[in-house]
């Protein structure tokens, strides 16, 4: 009878461990994982760290996260360049901190809820330019640099670049292409207030000044057109909705003036 009752409870454990087992694995097909790439060097809106992806756009991702129950986000960092041909070609699903540029970026399908809006300068070596100058048109003939696959100095601009009426030359990050100007190696630079200030200031560049503000732009989650609707529309409208009350309740503020020291 002892041996009886023994197999029986022994089939009851196995059976209940199986159960169990599929209860978690059916609870794992309803978490669905969802991949976004972020530049790894535009301090303090995107950068990387021994931790892993961090700034002002990685910490609204991650706050998001936490809203979006049924999701996982897994987000990494890469160059520019590298972040922007991953999303192209499908390998994640979405590409942090993108402008709102659709005929630049038609691998974009859809662009998300704001995150954030930046302010953009162009800045120069001393003696190069005058803030009464008209942007773009009376910078022809000078030598720009800019971050290697940005678009951030706009259509007009690279217009004239297509056009022969503006060089350019590109680094990788903000820091290089600052020092470009403070070598004396290049005219002008333009880009967000804040990534260059931060970048004037820990590299002690003393020939830079900025010269005037030339537009604002508006940064998104940029999701891959290989992303099916099928696969991709609940979330993409989940996330618009969560950033939408970030928005509202004064979450990405809060993240914004944290990590700018309230400077913007």
């Amino acid at each position: 009878m002892k041996t009886v009752r023994k197999c029986l409870l022994t089939i009851c454990a196995a059976v209940t461990a199986v159960c169990a087992g599929a209860a978690l694995a059916d609870a794992d097909e309803h978490v669905r994982l969802v991949t976004l790439v972020q530049d790894a060097d535009y301090a303090p809106f995107m950068t990387a760290e021994e931790s892993g992806p961090a700034g002002i756009y990685a910490e609204i991702i991650k706050e998001a996260d936490k809203r979006l129950p049924g999701y996982t986000i897994e987000l990494t960092s890469a160059p520019w360049t590298r972040a922007k041909f991953l999303v192209q070609s499908g390998k994640v699903n979405g590409l942090i901190g993108t402008y709102h540029k659709p005929i630049r970026r038609p691998w974009i399908r859809h662009f998300s809820t704001p995150m954030a809006t930046e302010t953009i300068y162009v800045y120069c070596r001393e003696g190069v330019a005058q803030d009464h100058w008209e942007y773009p048109k009376d910078y022809a003939g000078l030598l720009f640099s800019n971050n290697a696959g940005f678009s951030t100095p706009g259509a007009e601009f690279f217009k004239m670049v297509l056009n022969g009426k503006i060089q350019l030359i590109e680094e990788q990050t903000t820091d290089a292409n600052l020092r470009l100007l403070q070598i004396g190696r290049a005219d002008c630079y333009v880009q967000q207030q804040e990534a260059v200030e931060l970048s004037i200031q820990s590299n002690n560049f003393d020939k830079i000044k900025p010269i005037r503000e030339v537009h604002t732009e508006t940064a998104h989650i940029g999701y891959s057109q290989h992303w099916s609707a099928e696969d991709g529309d609940t979330f993409i409208a989940d996330m618009d909705s969560v950033l939408k009350q970030m928005t509202a309740d004064g979450t990405i503020r809060k993240i914004i003036m944290n990590w700018t020291d309230g400077t913007i």
